[in-house]
């Protein structure tokens, strides 16, 4: 997530080309409408194939693990399962904020899961508040009141947190988000990444835990995943195709890396969740660098708003603070493949609450993604950038999902509306940002082709209203990631909606 103005409260090694793509093929029985990806291919030896996927969030529908489960494997079986390159590595980046969806299922969501379906009736006078996030939340904590009982005594600090509920649903999210995750990794043969808000935690079989911490609906658990702090963080997973830790639970047997968000937006900030480290062994720890083997990617994760945070600093103090140098600190250990899983919380017409000069989200956001492949100051090669769509309560998530490369030449394309810099609307600062860009190699599509900006923002106030006349894009992009990059290949290749 990133910060807005008007925050929220919630806010190996044989090339062979993947399976080609198949237009308008339907998804099977019960899975969403998910539009054709778009696939940049140069399938050499050892390249890396990245898939972006724009997921859709309806967690009014996550009734249940199983319902977390097939939405996944949906998008599994769809957007990713034909095109799986054959005798080289796959990695599979979900947006951030991916397992938030499943903290309504079972009994103790219902209430919430309810107000997310119907709505809040006393908060229809102010659409776009925090009103029905706020009695979501409220559920929620009900919901979870158990839960909370136990664990507040244990982290007193916990009774004052706005988001203790995400605390409270360690057992959930590992049962099901981190679960779900990793089986599919191990299933499809591919590395995955995801992220959720979620505590740290311990397996435990002390019966008051169990009592205390497992699905109602569950009788006869035997063990719970209890919450080691009282405060949550935004955490991106990395699991591997294979486990590589014997004896630990499955959710965690192939579970490869952690990393752990900062600097964090006031939109997390107020939900009470921990920052990752900052200084020291620590900070260089959670941002080192994930090699693929078989492959030259090195992963590095900026979660949203780190992504946009370069800063400036010495040579050899890049890491001295990376909550003010994240990217130059990344750069500075050698990753060479971003990794930006994105949670954009509000309109992607509307402004950008992060710089008051901005009124053109999509131009400022080429702050991110983009700017690493193209700032001579880093030497990142590649960059994936998928990003969550639809409303969560009276929250709006929106974007266009990317995967860019450093030096590509040839055609380029730009993200709706920023076709041309606008004198008087647009930041003076990003001036560059306009226009046609080479970098893209893959670009999912928004809900309507470009147009007039005003008209772009009258959809977008559709599509945060819930109305049916327009809907989200859910899709994915698909990209070989070869070293050296080749800068003559096919890009600014498009994905269905």
């Amino acid at each position: 997530m990133r910060a807005r103005a008007t925050a929220t409260l919630l806010g190996a090694f044989v090339a062979v080309a993947a399976a080609p793509s198949i237009p308008g093929r339907a998804a099977p029985a019960g899975c969403p409408h998910l539009g054709r990806p778009a696939v940049a291919a140069d399938p050499r030896p050892h390249s890396l194939r990245a898939f972006a996927v724009q997921f859709g969030q309806d967690p009014a529908r996550v009734v249940s693990g199983t319902s977390f489960a097939t939405a996944i494997d949906c998008v599994m079986r769809v957007e990713v399962a034909p095109y799986l390159a054959r005798g080289r590595p796959n990695l599979v980046v979900f947006d951030e904020d991916l397992g938030i969806e499943t903290l309504a299922i079972g009994r103790r969501g219902a209430e919430a899961r309810k107000l997310l379906r119907h709505g809040v009736q006393s908060c229809r006078r102010h659409p776009f508040s925090e009103c029905a996030t706020l009695a979501t939340l409220g559920a929620l904590d009900t919901g979870y009141g158990r839960a909370l009982g136990y664990l507040e005594p244990r982290f007193p600090s916990l009774r004052g947190e706005l988001g203790r509920s995400f605390v409270a649903a360690t057992d959930t999210f590992v049962r099901v988000f981190v679960a779900t995750m990793a089986a599919e990794a191990r299933r499809y043969g591919v590395y995955v990444i995801a992220s959720n808000v979620q505590a740290p935690f311990r397996v435990t079989s002390d019966a008051r835990a169990i009592a205390a911490l497992r699905d109602p609906g569950a009788p006869g658990t035997r063990f719970v995943y209890a919450p080691t702090r009282g405060r949550p963080y935004d955490q991106a997973f990395l699991w591997g195709p294979h486990n590589v830790h014997p004896g630990k639970p499955q959710p965690i047997a192939n579970l490869l890396a952690v990393n752990r968000k900062l600097p964090l937006t006031p939109f997390e900030q107020a939900l009470g969740l921990a920052p990752g480290p900052a200084r020291g062994p620590a900070a260089r720890a959670n941002l080192r660098p994930v090699p693929i083997p078989g492959t030259g990617a090195r992963l590095g994760f900026a979660t949203s708003l780190p992504a946009f945070v370069y800063g400036t600093a010495r040579r050899g103090h890049e890491c001295d603070d990376v909550a003010l140098t994240y990217m130059r600190c990344l750069n500075r250990l050698g990753a060479n493949v971003l990794i930006q899983a994105d949670a954009n919380d509000g309109s992607w017409t509307g402004p950008d609450g992060s710089d008051t000069a901005e009124r053109w989200q999509p131009l400022s956001w080429m702050g991110s993604a983009w700017r690493a492949v193209s700032d001579p100051s880093v030497r990142f090669t590649y960059a994936v950038n998928p990003m969550m769509v639809g409303n969560l309560s009276d929250t709006p998530f929106d974007g266009q999902s990317a995967i860019l490369e450093r030096g590509r030449r040839g055609g380029g394309c730009h993200y709706v509306g920023n076709r041309a810099f606008l004198p008087g609307e647009d930041d003076p600062a990003f001036r560059r940002y306009a226009g046609a860009k080479p970098q893209f190699l893959a670009l999912a599509p928004w809900a309507v082709p470009d147009g007039p900006r005003s008209r772009l923002r009258a959809i977008g106030a559709a599509l945060a209203a819930s109305t049916r006349r327009y809907r989200y894009v859910r899709t994915a992009l698909v990209a070989d990631l070869p070293f050296p990059a080749e800068r003559s290949r096919r890009g600014c290749v498009v994905a269905g909606r």
